[in-house]
């Protein structure tokens, strides 16, 4: 664990902590909360309260010892909560906050954007990271008489915003720390220990997922890696092995499936507009055109005029894509069960379960970190379209990566 200037708490600073739980969700602010004893001053070899509102810190984790360091999320304290007892003994201070991207919170802007939109998203995102990962969208020129990009809300709502109107998703991740920046003992690390560096990269794009969907993973190619974005050296899928036996090695502790392939209803039959009192005229009719004729319609519909063009179609399939993840299961584990740090956008297989769920493939959509003395739980939510299937016979889109 880090604190605001990137130095490492001691062991002694770090036996403070009770847990330490962080929430990650597709293309929203990771929020966290670190619950901490708070001693009484009466204490003085250890300094216990750590943070302040405005302060930066970071959790790292490592599956193995000898393993990088993988950072699990890097926020800001928003918000802090202390219990208090008669004496001092059982009081706690509750530290509240939401990931490095908050930043972006700080900026607005009014008026108009005009280009290509990665230029748009890369210029605003920028501002506040050096390191990003933008994608072009198939239309991505902006024509500044008919087509501009409007923003009249503050930077992080409108990078957001837009991933989402494009198909696309944001997320930050960060790249991993080796054994030996924080010395060959992390367990006597001390105040004086140097600064830990983090590096964010915030991401603007599709997910593993919807590339699998557009056809931009060949599916026939034999050498596939597919780019799960888990902040680990692992790039393939994650095998969670629900209902198997003991030889199997099952990794999960609860299963729960909470939509199979529910679907929007609508009406069967088109309504013929009877309510209206009379047909809606045509499309291009004048009601004006003899104002004395007392069959004139009232009510006129003139639709809005779209020019079609065939480049939306790859952004509409992502819309689609996105609204269509009607299978959706959650799943209790621990970081020793699966041996490794789970976050969206990372791509997983059901074992061991109905038929309909176990040949697909799922992105993680949520997960919650709760880190305790006893362990690290992770509740998972995955969610999948049923269209991108684990193996088919025109090619197996994770052969030579399992």
């Amino acid at each position: 664990m880090s604190g605001a200037g990137g130095t490492p708490w001691s062991d002694n600073q770090r036996a403070c902590v009770l847990e330490v739980r962080s929430e990650h969700k597709l293309n929203d602010l990771t929020s966290f909360s670190i619950l901490m004893h708070d001693i009484s001053d009466r204490r003085e070899d250890t300094e216990h309260r750590l943070l302040a509102v405005g302060n930066q810190v970071a959790v790292l984790i490592r599956v193995a010892e000898g393993d990088n360091w993988q950072v699990l999320f890097q926020g800001k304290v928003t918000e802090i909560e202390t219990h208090e007892t008669q004496g001092g003994i059982g009081s706690t201070i509750l530290y509240k906050g939401v990931d490095i991207r908050s930043v972006m919170a700080g900026r607005h802007f009014t008026g108009s954007w005009s280009g290509q939109v990665d230029d748009v998203m890369e210029q605003i995102i920028k501002l506040d990271f050096s390191n990003t990962e933008v994608d072009a969208p198939v239309n991505n020129t902006l024509d500044p008489d008919e087509n501009p990009l409007a923003q009249n809300s503050n930077n992080l709502e409108f990078v957001r915003d837009q991933a989402v109107a494009y198909g696309f998703n944001f997320w930050v991740s960060y790249a991993t720390i080796p054994e030996d920046a924080l010395g060959s003992a992390i367990e006597a690390v001390t105040p004086g220990s140097p600064a830990v560096t983090i590096e964010p990269t915030i991401h603007w794009g599709q997910s593993p997922y919807l590339q699998a969907k557009l056809g931009e993973l060949v599916l026939g190619d034999p050498d596939l890696s597919l780019p799960v974005l888990d902040n680990g050296d692992s790039q393939t899928p994650i095998d969670f092995n629900v209902h198997v036996n003991s030889n199997s090695c099952p990794n999960v502790m609860s299963f729960e499936v909470t939509s199979d392939g529910q679907e929007v209803s609508v009406m069967e039959g088109q309504q013929d507009g009877a309510g209206l009192g009379a047909s809606i005229s045509a499309a291009g009719a004048n009601p004006f055109a003899d104002p004395g004729d007392p069959d004139a319609p009232v009510v006129f519909f003139v639709p809005r005029a779209v020019q079609s063009n065939e480049q939306d179609d790859a952004v509409n399939i992502a819309l689609e894509t996105a609204r269509g993840f009607n299978k959706r299961v959650k799943l209790s584990t621990t970081l020793r069960m699966i041996e490794r740090i789970i976050l969206p956008h990372d791509l997983g297989m059901l074992h061991g379960v109905a038929d309909e769920l176990s040949g697909i493939l799922f992105r993680v959509s949520e997960t919650v970190h709760v880190i305790r003395l006893d362990d690290h739980f992770m509740d998972v939510v995955l969610e999948s379209d049923g269209e991108v299937p684990a193996s088919s016979d025109a090619g197996n889109l994770l052969e030579g990566v399992i």
